[in-house]
């Protein structure tokens, strides 16, 4: 999904998690280029310039300042640079149409939806999502799925909410997680901490729309779903290093970490030190 015509990146990642695409691009090639950005994308440029030369669906050229953290929604329509005077830094995000139309339906509004075009203006939100993002094509998916998964729903309903030229608000669930479907979440999560939870998985435990699943959650708990899952499975393998003889990577893969560098990375950045030097000190 790389821009057609764009020049030589010094950085280009990509990388395709549930229900998004996102692609992080940096380069220091400036002057006279033609590149056609990715429909229904949503652009986030991280780097100002002082003059740069754009069109859309073949009309004439614009020349405009780019005020960094601008934000650029494509939709249906062809954007294309043409001409840049500085270093360009950006993020884009492709949202799967399908999984914005069971949004759009979990939240009483119409499947039948599109973003709208806008491209130069600013939105804190969606610029804070395209650095989360940005962090985890750096440091190679650190958080996990399900703190992406969750981040690509955030997207959606922001978009939904704010972009979609709909008038209806998403309706809300208050209190769907009462005392007893709260503990057969928490046990369900305990129990499964070795396999892939993710949002779909533990809202269809709890009987809630995957749209109100986090807000929900983190309302009856107190932090996020990934926050919570992450905190389970380093107890457990805090409880499993101090009284098994299981290598760290068994005790990895036993609690649901995808490797045992992410495990690693994952329990000194909760503890402060490293699973072998915690077995080490006990």
């Amino acid at each position: 999904m790389e821009p057609i015509g764009i020049p030589h990146h010094q950085d280009y990642l990509k990388a395709n998690w549930e229900g998004i695409t996102v692609e992080y691009m940096r380069s220091d090639e400036t002057g006279d280029y033609d590149a056609t950005f990715p429909k229904q994308t949503i652009g986030v440029a991280l780097a100002p310039q002082e003059r740069v030369v754009w069109r859309v669906d073949g009309g004439s050229s614009q020349t405009t300042p780019l005020m960094p953290a601008s934000v650029f929604l494509y939709s249906s329509s062809e954007f294309v640079w043409s001409y840049r005077e500085g270093n360009s830094e950006c993020v884009h995000l492709t949202l799967n149409p399908q999984l914005l139309s069971r949004v759009a339906t979990e939240s009483s509004l119409s499947n039948h939806v599109e973003i709208e075009y806008r491209v130069l203006f600013a939105d804190p939100t969606i610029l804070h999502i395209a650095h989360l993002f940005k962090s985890e094509l750096l440091n190679g998916g650190l958080a996990g799925k399900l703190f992406t998964e969750s981040l690509t729903n955030v997207l959606a309903v922001h978009l939904l909410r704010n972009y979609s030229g709909l008038m209806t608000q998403p309706k809300l669930e208050t209190g769907s997680l009462n005392g007893l479907m709260l503990k057969q979440l928490k046990d369900f999560i305990e129990e499964n901490l070795a396999l892939d939870l993710t949002i779909a998985r533990m809202a269809t435990v709890a009987h809630v729309s995957q749209f109100h699943f986090a807000r929900e959650f983190k309302a009856a708990m107190g932090q996020s779903p990934h926050r919570y899952v992450t905190q389970q499975r380093i107890e457990r393998a805090k409880m499993l290093l101090s009284v098994t003889r299981l290598s760290v990577s068994e005790v990895a893969e036993r609690v649901g970490f995808s490797n045992q560098s992410h495990f690693t990375a994952q329990f000194r950045k909760a503890t402060g030190t490293t699973p072998k030097a915690y077995r080490d000190s006990l």
